[in-house]
């Protein structure tokens, strides 16, 4: 995953200095593949400010060396708003960080967005069951004097036999959390939507 929109939202979030930053990719960061070395960090930082997106301040320390404090321009969330409302496309694996990442990050800016990224994510997983449960897994299994000498045909159908269970199980679990997930977007939708009715009606 490239860096430049997770820092972005990031920043879009609240202003952080460098060290925020690498310390969140060393901790949230690395369920998400964000665990990168503080050099790559500071260079796309640079980079970014130098393409206008970000801009920092210097945040006096006392007793400590002083710090660049970051936050996005109004050119950097017009790259993000962008990224956010671009067109999604499910990859072939389920769960994917850039996916939860994306997610993370749209909710914030537009949940409307964000309901309708997880109605697609969520129709790509029901269509690759429906595409792949049942198919034949005659690969899967061999028989004993099909297979080399070496090979051991009980623990290989053993071992595929369980990664095949747990692969479903896991990606009817990720379908019901999407599901989840739409109904708990719709309601905070539904309940915006009730807000505003209000403070218009006063």
């Amino acid at each position: 995953m490239k860096l430049e929109s997770p820092l972005l939202g990031l920043l879009a979030a609240r202003r952080m200095t460098g060290y925020d930053i690498r310390k969140w990719t060393t901790v949230e960061g690395k369920f998400l593949g964000l665990d990168r070395h503080p050099s790559q960090i500071y260079r796309e930082l640079n980079r970014m400010e130098a393409d206008g997106l970000v801009e920092h301040e210097v945040d006096a320390r006392d007793g400590a060396p002083d710090a660049k404090l970051y936050q996005l321009t109004p050119a950097g969330f017009e790259r993000l708003l962008s990224w956010v409302r671009s067109a999604y496309v499910p990859p072939a694996r389920f769960q994917n960080p850039e996916f939860v990442m994306r997610l993370r990050i749209t909710a914030m800016i537009d949940p409307p967005r964000a309901r309708l990224l997880v109605e697609e994510e969520h129709a790509a997983r029901v269509l690759q069951v429906a595409e792949n449960r049942g198919r034949s897994r005659a690969f899967d299994h061999l028989e004993a004097e099909q297979a080399n000498p070496q090979v051991d045909t009980r623990a290989l159908a053993l071992v595929t036999d369980a990664m095949n269970e747990y692969g479903q199980q896991s990606i009817d679990s990720w379908i019901a959390w999407l599901k989840k997930m739409m109904l708990d977007l719709d309601e905070l939708l539904a309940a915006s939507v009730d807000t505003t009715k209000d403070g218009g009606a006063a």
